[in-house]
């Protein structure tokens, strides 16, 4: 059976997390956003996989406040037996505690390929039903030169060269406030949901560092902006990026695109993840799109429900 264990036990058991949005200190950011938050490994087990979520409306949830969560492991190696007994204890978990259904959102793939592989057979394999899987993408800057394979998307990156953009990593409130504001202005125009405030981007930025950028043009206007995640050794999450009307006709994003590739591969990281261009399984063909033309690769990301 699982067992739900305080704390510091799961931290014995698993000294590491595969991504910042089942650490410790972002649990504990948000844990008032559930009722209850559970940390379960199996009883008298190797505890080679652990589940962190958090229940509320009778729902057991991974994650709970943020785009992905899913399991901690201490090996890749993982046996896929050991992933299908730990899903089908979590069922009886949902039974014996009186809960109606489990929903757990799986990191995209360069978070852990192969564990992802073994949890999604296993998924299949235990009766649990597959959502309509999001289309997320990111960027392998081991591969990225420094230039956009696209000659279209470079001739745009010329065109903002000519119109003198610069480039900021901010770091006082009211610039980051700024680049927020061009975000949620974006979002708005394009119907895509914001659900971050400034505010909460500050506390978040207390577990998780945050970086900011502005893009402006040569009347010294902000035209752009990013906000990046780095809350991983080789992964950076591109949670928010966006530009102006203004900046859409100067060619600001692939300015940004472009900058932002080159400034993070010069700091090591590996990848970025660029997030989903999908909301509830509906591609947004047109975002889709652009992320493909700026180098960057389309997979899936799985989530899987079971009720009872």
């Amino acid at each position: 059976m699982l067992i739900n264990v305080a704390s510091q036990l799961f931290r014995e058991c698993f000294s590491s997390d595969p991504h910042p949005f089942v650490s410790d200190g972002f649990i504990e950011l948000n844990k008032n956003k559930v009722d209850q938050i559970v940390r379960l490994i199996v009883e008298n087990g190797t505890n080679s996989i652990g589940l962190v979520g958090g229940i509320k409306n009778n729902t057991l949830k991974s994650p709970f406040s943020a785009p992905f969560g899913g399991f901690h492991f201490n090996t890749s190696e993982s046996f896929i037996d050991e992933i299908l007994i730990f899903l089908n204890l979590l069922k009886e978990y949902v039974i014996e505690n009186n809960l109606q259904k489990v929903e757990i959102t799986l990191p995209p793939d360069i978070y852990h390929h192969s564990v992802n592989t073994k949890f999604i057979n296993a998924f299949i394999r235990s009766g649990y039903t597959m959502a309509t899987p999001e289309i997320t993408n990111w960027i392998d800057l081991t591969l990225f030169d420094g230039t956009f394979t696209k000659r279209e998307v470079m001739k745009n990156y010329r065109k903002a060269i000519i119109n003198q953009l610069t480039i900021e990593n901010v770091s006082e409130d009211a610039m980051k406030a700024k680049a927020l504001d061009i975000i949620a202005v974006n979002r708005k125009l394009f119907d895509r949901p914001m659900y971050l405030t400034f505010a909460d981007l500050t506390e978040t930025g207390k577990v998780i560092p945050i970086d900011f950028f502005l893009v402006r043009d040569n009347n010294n206007s902000e035209v752009g902006s990013a906000i990046f995640y780095r809350g991983h050794s080789d992964i950076i999450q591109g949670t928010f990026w966006a530009d102006t009307e203004v900046g859409r006709s100067i060619r600001s994003m692939d300015f940004l695109a472009l900058n932002l590739f080159n400034y993070y591969k010069k700091l090591g990281f590996k990848y970025i993840d660029l997030g989903t261009s999908s909301v509830a399984g509906i591609p947004n063909q047109g975002l889709v799109r652009f992320k493909e033309i700026h180098n960057c690769t389309s997979s899936l990301r799985f989530s899987f429900i079971w009720s009872r």
